[in-house]
C-alpha cells in the first residue's frame, strides 16, 4: 500500500518520524495526481510560548481541473496505524490509481484530508496561525525534487490566507503530539 504525502510529509526529516525502518530520499517518490488541490485549512490545537491557537495546516481538497504534485511512501499496516496517531484530524481517504499521471506507481494511495467541518479553517476564524516553522519544513525539502515539482508549491507560500505564527509550537493533544515528534522512538513506551 501506499501513502500520498503533499506537505509535511515530503520532508524526510519529517516523514521519518513516523517509521521505525530507515527511510531514504528514495523511499519518497514524487508523484502527480488529478482531481485534487493543496490547501491552507487543516486546523489543530497548538500551543505556542504564548498560548493554544488554532494552528492551520495544508490540507487537499477536490478539484477536478487541478494537479497536485507530492510523494508516496510504500507503507506497511503497521506503519499507518502511527501515521494515523500524528494525522489524527484527518481522514484517511483512497486516491484511485486512475487519478495518478506519473506511470511509477499501479496501486490507489491512502491520503489524509481534513473533511470534518469543524476542523476545516474559515477565512475568519479568530485565534488561527499557519505555524512558520511548519511552512520551512516543507520549503526546506522542496530543494529535494524538480523544477516541476518546486512549481506546484510555489502558491501555498504566497498570500497566505491566515497570519504566519513565529516559535515553537506543541500539539495539545499528547498522543499526536508524540507522534509527530517522536515518532517511533518512544511508540511502544506509550502502550
Amino acid at each position: 500500500m501506499y501513502l500520498f504525502g503533499f506537505g509535511s510529509l515530503i520532508n524526510l526529516a519529517s516523514a521519518q518520524k513516523s517509521f521505525k525502518r530507515v527511510l531514504t530520499q528514495n523511499d519518497l517518490i514524487s508523484v502527480k495526481i488529478k482531481g485534487y488541490e493543496r490547501v491552507w485549512n487543516a486546523i489543530e490545537s497548538i500551543e505556542f510560548e504564548d498560548g493554544i491557537v488554532n494552528g492551520v495546516f495544508l490540507n487537499i481538497q477536490k478539484n477536478e481541473n487541478s494537479i497536485l504534485y507530492g510523494v508516496v511512501i510504500k507503507i506497511t499496516e503497521e506503519e499507518l496505524e502511527i501515521l494515523k496517531l500524528r494525522e489524527k484530524n484527518y481522514s484517511c481517504i483512497t486516491i484511485k490509481k486512475e487519478s495518478i499521471l506519473t506511470k511509477n506507481i499501479n496501486d490507489d494511495l491512502i491520503a489524509f484530508m481534513t473533511t470534518k467541518e469543524d476542523k476545516l479553517a474559515k477565512k475568519d476564524d479568530k485565534n488561527s496561525f499557519i505555524p512558520l516553522k511548519y511552512t520551512q519544513i516543507v520549503k526546506n525539502a522542496l530543494e529535494n525534487y524538480d523544477e516541476e515539482f518546486k512549481q506546484n508549491f510555489k502558491h501555498i507560500f504566497e498570500n497566505y490566507p491566515f497570519a504566519l505564527k513565529a516559535g515553537d509550537y506543541t500539539f495539545t493533544d499528547p498522543i499526536q503530539n508524540k507522534a509527530a515528534r517522536e515518532g517511533t522512538k518512544n511508540y511502544n513506551d506509550s502502550k
